[in-house]
């Protein structure tokens, strides 16, 4: 029996808000990279991934995955609920994001396909579009509620808990060096798909529902030539 199962016994509870749905924090957008002191105890970057945002509840023997909309997601994703059961002690809750590569690359579309499929036929596209759980935040563990520590703790602990995860579990990655932050933002979006960056303040507590994270899409730019003929342009009178 993996450790996750073993912890079911001993019946973990979870505060009464984050047994699902779940109120995620949410970002701004701003229009630039804010330096690494801009947020209060500093400024930790991570990717902006083309994804879908979820929680991921691990409580009483089972996992369900809630959108930020408040939708049960988990007869969509089995395979995701199977591998928070299997990899997760009970008691925890993750803020993360449902994403699928395809080629290589981030693939939205693969994901909306997933999304709308019915219940009854989303195990038949688990092995043709698997998707991926990429974790950036822990909201409980052991079932102890963490939104009241700081960034840094929960960090601290997430990490903790992606000790020996395999796919589809994924840690997302962060940096604190604002130059690996601006090479990810130049780079990431062409090689891998990323959206830009999500940026938080490391001495934050999580606040659902509240818009203290920040967000840096990036942009492509497109030289264009615009052309008109004078002698088709109407003379207004």
């Amino acid at each position: 029996m993996s450790p996750a199962r073993r912890a079911d016994a001993a019946g973990v509870g979870l505060p009464p808000d984050l047994v699902g749905p779940v109120d995620l924090e949410l970002a701004k957008a701003v229009d630039e990279i804010p330096g690494e002191n801009a947020l209060p105890g500093g400024s930790p970057y991570e990717p902006k991934w083309d994804g879908f945002r979820a929680s991921n509840v691990r409580s009483a023997g089972t996992a369900r995955i809630w959108s930020r909309q408040r939708k049960d997601l988990t007869a969509q994703f089995p395979d995701i609920a199977a591998a928070a059961v299997e990899q997760l002690p009970d008691g925890v809750v993750l803020d993360g994001e449902l994403v699928i590569l395809a080629g290589g690359r981030l693939s939205f579309d693969a994901l909306q396909r997933r999304l709308v499929t019915a219940p009854s036929k989303a195990r038949r596209l688990v092995a043709s579009i698997p998707a991926s759980y990429a974790a950036f935040d822990v909201l409980a563990a052991g079932g102890v509620d963490l939104r009241t520590q700081r960034w840094t703790v929960r960090r601290t602990r997430l990490e903790q808990l992606a000790v020996g995860w395999m796919a589809p579990l994924q840690l997302s990655p962060v940096t604190a060096d604002l130059g690996e932050a601006r090479e990810w933002f130049e780079i990431l979006p062409d090689a891998l798909g990323i959206e830009g960056l999500v940026v938080k303040g490391a001495g934050l507590r999580y606040v659902g529902g509240r818009r203290e994270w920040l967000k840096v899409k990036h942009r492509d730019t497109v030289d264009v030539i615009v052309g008109a003929s004078l002698d088709r342009c109407a003379t207004p009178k």
